[in-house]
């Protein structure tokens, strides 16, 4: 069994496990425990997601950026692919991303 590099990697399954129940989850941790690395690929598979993307929000432009970068190189991809973004003056998405990191200001714009 391989080590836990993320504390939120032990509460990945009772998260994948509420959401399949109920549509509204609060994962609340501190800083650099693993929810926006890896909570969305870790919920990729699961069957409640078929067909559907993820979309996360990240408040600033340069955590988006760098949260797709790692997340698409977990998956040995570059941005764009299954893992893009949506930043203020930039989009970096394909027909078959998966996960969508925006930034505030897409949000903002989305829904005004």
């Amino acid at each position: 069994m391989s080590e836990k590099r993320f504390p939120v990697e032990e509460v990945i399954s009772a998260v994948a496990a509420s959401l399949a129940a109920n549509r509204d989850v609060v994962l609340r941790a501190p800083p650099g425990s693993g929810k926006t690395t890896c909570v969305p690929p870790a919920l990729l598979d699961a069957p409640w997601l078929a067909g559907k993307k993820i979309l996360m929000l990240e408040p600033r432009r340069l955590a988006a950026r760098g949260a797709a970068a790692y997340i698409a190189s977990k998956f040995g991809e570059e941005v764009g692919g299954t893992v893009g973004y949506a930043v203020r003056l930039e989009s970096k998405v394909s027909s078959r991303y998966r996960v969508d990191i925006v930034s505030d200001w897409f949000m903002y714009i989305v829904f005004m």
